[in-house]
């Protein structure tokens, strides 16, 4: 555009290199549909084949565990009758106390893959969206103002740069200002 050309509102006034500020925006978009996405894994809960899963996991943590009380038991007696000796005793015992504790912990699991996720950790994931969202927005902002367009239709009266001229950012700020214009 030079000095004297009649331009429409709206027309593409000047185009300031926007590699950076798209790519910015870019990573802002995908941050944004991360955390969406997380919101809704959170918000749909453990699927029906993670419960299966778990539930299997404790019938079969369940049956370790009557299996090791029966070890235990024999044990035990033999233990009394002077057949078996003290550590083997306290093998036993021990073995059986671990897959107790197992059994407790996938029962814990199941539970909890049963009843989902808290509403703290929603909570969590919303205002996470809402922060990717708005730094999304910004970006796009950013990325816009890459763009200077004619605020009305008229005459150029001046012209400030010169093609291939390096502008920054603050050029299209300051151009917003001088010229405010919807986007």
């Amino acid at each position: 555009m030079e000095k004297g050309d009649k331009v429409k509102e709206g027309q593409v006034l000047v185009r300031l290199e926007d590699q950076e500020f798209r790519a910015q925006y870019e990573q802002a978009e995908g941050a944004a549909e991360s955390a969406r996405a997380q919101l809704l894994q959170l918000q749909n809960g453990s699927r029906p084949q993670e419960i299966q899963q778990t539930e299997h996991n404790l019938s079969e943590a369940r049956a370790t565990a009557a299996n090791d009380k029966s070890t235990l038991d024999r044990t035990k007696s033999l233990f009394d009758q002077g057949v078996m000796s003290r550590q083997a005793l306290d093998d036993a015992s021990a073995k059986y106390e671990a897959s107790q504790q197992r059994e407790h912990s996938i029962e814990q699991s199941f539970t909890l893959a049963k009843i989902g996720p808290r509403a703290e950790e929603i909570a969590r994931a919303k205002g996470a969206l809402m922060q990717a969202a708005g730094q999304a927005s910004y970006a796009k902002s950013q990325l816009d103002a890459t763009v200077i367009r004619a605020p009305i239709t008229g005459t150029i009266l001046d012209r400030s740069v010169e093609k291939g001229e390096l502008l920054t950012g603050q050029f299209a700020s300051a151009a917003r200002r001088y010229f405010p214009w919807p986007t």
